[in-house]
């Protein structure tokens, strides 16, 4: 067998370059080199030009990896599980579907997301859920939220920040797309059987747009989320973490007062070990207006937008 019949992909995937699969998994260039030579892990694929390219079930492995480092578990060790684990085989058989690649907006989407804008600022709720209703059936739902819910949210605080509509119609807007998202999270099939995502907005924080929507997204590739809404007070998170376990807890903070109000959560987490305490990921406007705040926030910031988070958990 020739060498290029032994690095093509076994079946149409989508393939991701070391860039994309640093930026997925979390995982360092340097390190996902050193797995390989290592341990044969992953053993990516080359292009013609030689460059490594990974499938989705190579993302999907090293994500699994990751888990477990941060779990406190050695390299070797959790590369040699990855064989064995039930969680593995949950995640390859339930995401179905192909990891989409981040892609530039639809104009198809752009057009619609003006129409709902339109029916909102109109107060007409009916038109505007035949409009969702129509994007979700013609286009993928994580491509609708990204493309049309994000900027609708976006373009309804604008204007009403500029004085262009009530905050009568901002609120009625902000409920309809609010609502929506609840729906399409509800409605989302069934999760991986994994300790759950905690979604949460920072202390002072009412703004919970970005949150339903990365809730939405997570659900819809299978992922549990136990989701807690607006302001949650930093004394309450040991006994969250107590009742739910979660793997990873999400804050959002849209102003700089709530994303400062993160900086006190190692306090209220207590005496636990490191193996008890679960990821803390952040982000939000806040500390993409000011990246400067990362530095004054312990945890792991997310990314620059809500993609970008999305993408990396």
């Amino acid at each position: 067998m020739s060498t290029s019949q032994q690095n093509a992909p076994a079946q149409a995937d989508h393939l991701f370059g070391i860039g994309a699969a640093t930026q997925i998994t979390g995982i360092p260039e340097a390190t996902l080199r050193v797995w390989e030579r290592r341990y044969h892990f992953p053993q990516a694929l080359r292009s013609p030009g030689g460059h490594r390219q990974y499938t989705q079930q190579d993302i999907l492995q090293s994500l699994w990896v990751r888990l477990q480092l941060d779990d406190g578990m050695r390299a070797g060790q959790a590369i040699h599980a990855r064989l064995f684990t039930e969680r593995d085989a949950a995640i390859a058989t339930a995401l179905h579907q192909p990891l989409a690649a981040s892609t530039p907006p639809d104009p198809a989407l752009t057009s619609v997301q003006q129409s709902l804008l339109e029916r909102l600022v109109a107060d007409d709720d009916a038109r505007a859920s035949a409009i969702l209703r129509e994007a979700a059936a013609q286009h993928p739902l994580q491509r609708v939220v990204l493309d049309v819910i994000g900027p609708t949210f976006t373009a309804i605080g604008d204007a009403w920040s500029a004085g262009r509509v009530a905050i009568a119609t901002e609120h009625f807007a902000t409920n309809f797309l609010r609502h929506q998202l609840l729906a399409w999270l509800r409605a989302s099939p069934p999760p991986f059987q994994v300790p759950p995502v905690a979604l949460v907005c920072a202390p002072d924080e009412l703004h919970e747009g970005s949150l339903l929507m990365l809730g939405t997204l997570l659900r819809r590739s299978h992922w549990p989320v136990r989701y807690l809404g607006q302001m949650l007070p930093l004394p309450e998170l040991g006994g969250l973490v107590d009742r739910v376990a979660p793997a990873l807890i999400v804050f959002v903070a849209m102003s700089e007062t709530s994303a400062l109000a993160l900086a006190g959560w190692p306090e209220w987490l207590g005496d636990r070990t490191e193996t008890q305490v679960p990821i803390i990921g952040y982000g939000g406007r806040a500390f993409t207006m000011d990246p400067d705040l990362a530095a004054r926030v312990p945890g792991t910031l997310l990314g620059s937008t809500l993609e970008e988070g999305w993408r990396r958990m």
